[in-house]
């Protein structure tokens, strides 16, 4: 029986795979001028156009020009150039009623980026970051229908530590862990700007503490969960709320690195701690 949470979030997501996963740009923000911000160093032109393909996320129609100036805060002109270039490139197709639609071009594009992408050169370096940061192991785990699997681990710099044999496929159970694995909401996290750390100690190991918060892919989907886990009796008097940070920062980037960004101005993370479930009662005299 899995221990008692004090919240508990919606229905488990599925596990994101590194073959089958979609991808999304998140819309630049624009100034109160409408106009997209312009970054130190780039190409005032290429961010234009860029801004104009942005525009097409998340669209279920075609976009018209005044649409498109509209949603990018360009003059219809300047975005009318942008679509000429992008049309001559294939990236933008402009159809016999005057609307336009993405080219193929990005559909080559996206299939290019998906054969070179490798997961592991991408939660690796956030791992080892992390485990230096905090002297504890850190895991990314999946799940796998009924069970969590530890896809790419980074061990502890200190002498005591918690180690994992490799590969690592356990029974979801009352485990930080398992707690985000089953109830990981992306859509209640970035809606209140509050990312959910969950800390169990003892539950499934007597030694052992931990704390997992989620790691998300679009369409607001779980790929996994990021775990800090060490010796109980040193993470039980360590400072859980900056640990807690620490683990949410990292998961944001990882995130942000994955395609699924978590919007500007988040709080400080929400530390749930999971309690043990409750001793059955005594036998009846």
């Amino acid at each position: 029986m899995m221990g008692k949470v004090v919240r508990m979030t919606s229905a488990a997501a599925l596990t994101c795979r590194e073959k089958n996963m979609t991808w999304e740009v998140m819309k630049p923000r624009n100034e109160s001028s409408g106009r997209p911000e312009p970054r130190s160093g780039g190409i005032v032109a290429v961010e234009r156009s860029l801004s104009i393909l942005d525009a097409f996320l998340g669209a279920t129609t075609t976009r018209g020009l005044s649409e498109l100036a509209r949603a990018t805060g360009l003059a219809k002109p300047t975005v009318l150039r942008n679509l000429v270039s992008l049309e001559r490139r294939g990236y933008i197709v402009r159809l016999a009623d005057g609307r336009y639609q993405l080219g193929a071009r990005l559909l080559q594009l996206g299939e290019a980026y998906r054969a070179q992408f490798r997961l592991e050169d991408h939660v690796m370096p956030v791992l080892r970051d992390l485990a230096a940061l905090t002297g504890e192991t850190v895991t990314f785990q999946v799940r796998e229908g009924e069970n969590r699997l530890t896809l790419f681990r980074v061990e502890s710099p200190q002498i005591v530590r918690i180690a994992h044999v490799m590969p690592n496929l356990k029974p979801l159970d009352r485990t930080s862990i398992s707690h985000t694995l089953l109830h990981g909401d992306a859509a209640a996290d970035a809606a209140r700007r509050r990312q959910t750390v969950f800390f169990s100690a003892g539950l499934a190991d007597p030694q052992t503490a931990s704390l997992s918060t989620a790691i998300w892919g679009p369409p607001a989907q779980l790929c996994g969960a990021m775990n800090i886990s060490g010796p109980i009796m040193r993470l039980s008097t360590a400072n859980l709320d900056a640990l807690s940070a620490q683990l949410a920062a990292a998961a944001r980037g990882l995130c942000a690195t994955l395609g699924a960004p978590f919007p500007d101005g988040m709080q400080p993370p929400e530390l749930i701690r999971i309690s043990p479930p409750e001793a059955p009662p005594p036998p009846a005299p």
